[in-house]
């Protein structure tokens, strides 16, 4: 969601927001003074992070310190947040040709690093729809991933899919079959959506808003179907119940409320879709937490939970993978955005027995089947 749109329950129209201003970011000793000293190079250990940063700007701001060992904002949350293998950023609005601003990114994932500190790559999906997302100079949407360097040798592709022409959607397939995707879903609004190709109007971005869950549904199942896991992470733009939002659920239009079933269908309901388990009601409950909160609204007076972290159902149920999750709703940890960060923990050391025992069942099964073969007798 825009910070510069303020939330209303009824309306049907909201322009795309201009790049963030460059908004200072302090820390102090307080900020990370429960950061542990050592960060553990555990590779079966993993947290994944998720935060629309609303601009990339602000996290890229240089200290005025001559400390040549200070830290990049970026830099700096990392440390906070005890060094996360992963951290998916959404709407970072960079210009897919402003290669410097992309550069800057991964300097500042690595700014003040120090000796025996873990070290991060950055991979993008930007805009490439010169009739959806070239306002601003193309400086719209847009997704990034900064992984971690010892986590990323386990990840053995990272693509974004073709139809994905807004710069919303990188995919991350790792080796013990996990899949992870960060995801900027599209914002229902009644604003026309104009074919990419032909540039003529093409409904409306409700219409590609319900194109949007289809694809990632497509995905999704192709994955499951192949034995695979998915982790669905970011801000899917959907307050999916009542107690998602507050002071109250948006019900008009009409088309939101569609919008959300059709979302809840597809990714947790009906039974040819997903499936999945939105892993914070999982372990919260009915606890009230809230991602977006407007900056031009008091603290809480105006909220959702719109990002999410969605997993396959087997991560939780049948391989009890997911040891935790929650929501960093304060303030501070908005920091310049319009939206807080949000994790989830995991030990992939329960993907690793699985696979080891799939393989061992399968060796065996072939051992079985060739000993049950008749012999041939030599003549």
């Amino acid at each position: 969601m825009s910070s510069t749109a303020k939330r209303s329950l009824s309306g049907t129209r909201r322009s795309i927001s201009p790049p963030a201003l460059r908004r200072k970011v302090s820390h102090t000793d307080e900020d990370n003074a429960h950061v542990a000293n050592t960060w553990s190079a555990n590779p079966n250990r993993v947290r994944l992070f998720s935060w629309n940063v609303n601009g990339i700007g602000p996290l890229l701001q240089k200290h005025l310190s001559f400390d040549p060992g200070s830290l990049s904002p970026l830099r700096s949350f990392l440390k906070r947040h005890q060094w996360p293998q992963l951290l998916c950023l959404q709407e970072v609005k960079i210009s897919p040709k402003d290669v410097a601003t992309q550069r800057q990114l991964h300097q500042a994932a690595n700014h003040g690093h120090a000796a025996g500190e873990p070290t991060y790559t950055v991979h993008f999906s930007l805009p490439r729809d010169k009739y959806n997302a070239s306002g601003f100079g193309g400086k719209v949407h847009g997704v990034a991933s900064v992984i971690r360097d010892d986590f990323a040798s386990g990840v053995r592709a990272t693509r974004r899919p073709e139809w994905d022409l807004e710069g919303r959607v990188l995919i991350h397939e790792q080796e013990l079959g996990l899949v992870v995707i960060n995801g900027y879903w599209v914002n229902g609004t009644s604003n026309p959506y104009r074919h990419p190709v032909t540039g003529q109007i093409s409904g409306t971005r409700h219409d590609h808003k319900l194109h949007f869950h289809q694809h990632m549904l497509k995905h999704v199942l192709q994955y499951q179907t192949e034995g695979r896991h998915v982790i669905l992470i970011g801000d899917m733009n959907i307050a999916r119940s009542r107690i998602d939002g507050h002071p109250t659920l948006r019900t008009s239009p009409l088309q939101h409320v569609q919008n959300r079933a059709d979302f809840n269908a597809k990714f947790f309901t009906d039974l040819n879709g997903m499936r999945g388990i939105d892993v914070f009601r999982h372990f919260h409950g009915n606890t009230k937490k809230f991602t977006y909160y407007p900056r031009g609204s008091t603290w809480g007076a105006s909220c959702d939970r719109v990002d999410l972290i969605i997993v396959s159902h087997a991560l939780v149920d049948d391989l009890d993978v997911v040891t935790g999750t929650d929501i960093c709703d304060s303030a501070p940890e908005r920091g310049h955005s319009d939206h807080v960060p949000l994790w989830i923990s995991l030990d992939l050391a329960k993907l690793t027995e699985k696979k080891h025992t799939t393989l061992c069942t399968l060796d065996e099964s072939q051992a079985n089947a060739g000993s049950s073969r008749p012999r041939v007798s030599a003549k």
